[in-house]
């Protein structure tokens, strides 16, 4: 079956091997992604973020031009098997090639400085979807879970810090340009500010249900309603702490099983045409039953022992996120 996945974390960790003196190939490596299992594992389309850190101390707009710069490097190194996508008929396009598509985004607007100029000159790059924040409150908005802040777990939820001027202005210029907009990490007032002053569908590229993991990080009902009405789209995240509910983040599991229950709750909430998959892949640690990209049957297994059907499967494995980018981009 088909995988559309909105979001992992690899560049960073080819970023962070090259800077280290030991560079990852690829075509083949010990991450949670590379080419090889890309094509095993059947993907129609892998979002490949540039994630940038604001508390790292490095020039936030250098580290996400670095990983703009391997991303270009590898369409270029494996054109035969992989290509770029920035326009809706560049999947059809690949697709009937054979080859895999590359979506690429952003993850973490501070990136830009606050600068419209920068945002469009990624665009120009080929940036199409971008978080407004990462655990940082940055120049655009603030975000839920706070990196600075005095605990991580758990992390109560900002009601009370939205978007910014700057961050409306980066909302309605995202909008123009036709780039996703993507609420994952935002806080809970900066969601409702995107509710209020959006025109166009938005994502929440790698968050779970709040009501079956309680962490700040994933969505209320109220927000799950807001984005079905919207037509916009949510990816599964298979993050352990977003997963599952237990005291201690340790005791966390993520299973397919757990990752299948969000699905099924999303789908009482919203219906299944908005979920999607957003794995994380990459930028997630812990015990991972779905540790790489092609041991996605077993997820689509537990889908159906969830109840789904096997058109409801593939809306969510591929078909849903397909008709969004085509519809928005």
């Amino acid at each position: 079956m088909k995988v559309w996945d909105l979001h992992c974390d690899t560049l960073s960790e080819l970023r962070h091997a090259e800077k280290e003196g030991r560079p990852a190939n690829f075509e083949h490596n010990d991450l949670h992604i590379d080419l090889t299992r890309l094509e095993a594992g059947d993907y129609m389309l892998q979002c490949l973020a540039a994630f940038v850190n604001l508390g790292s101390g490095e020039d936030p707009l250098v580290t996400a031009l670095e990983e703009i710069d391997i991303f270009k490097r590898i369409m270029a190194a494996y054109p035969d098997r992989i290509a770029p996508v920035y326009t809706a008929a560049d999947i059809a396009r690949n697709a009937a090639a054979g080859k895999i598509s590359a979506l690429l985004t952003v993850e973490e607007g501070g990136c830009c400085k606050g600068s419209l100029g920068v945002l469009r000159r990624l665009y120009e790059l080929g940036v199409r979807m971008m978080t407004l924040t990462w655990n940082y409150d940055n120049q655009l908005a603030a975000s839920n879970v706070k990196a600075e802040g005095p605990q991580l777990w758990p992390c109560p939820p900002d009601a009370h810090h939205g978007l910014t001027d700057t961050g409306l202005a980066f909302l309605a210029e995202m909008e123009r340009l036709r780039m996703i907009v993507d609420v994952s990490h935002l806080s809970d007032r900066g969601f409702w500010d995107v509710v209020e002053h959006s025109t166009r569908p938005f994502a929440a590229s790698h968050s779970n249900c709040r009501a079956m993991a309680p962490h700040c990080r994933n969505l209320t009902d109220e927000m799950i309603r807001a984005m079905a009405e919207r037509g916009c789209i949510a990816g599964l995240n298979y993050c352990t702490a977003f997963l599952d509910d237990q005291p201690d983040p340790a005791l966390c599991r993520s299973t397919a099983a757990l990752i299948a229950k969000h699905a099924a709750h999303f789908k009482r909430v919203g219906g299944v045409q908005m979920i999607a998959l957003g794995s994380d892949f990459d930028g997630i640690g812990g015990p991972l039953e779905l540790d790489s990209c092609d041991k996605m049957p077993l997820l689509a297994d537990a889908l159906r022992k969830e109840g789904f059907t096997e058109d409801e499967v593939e809306g969510i494995f591929w078909r849903n996120a397909r008709r969004f980018f085509e519809e928005n981009l």
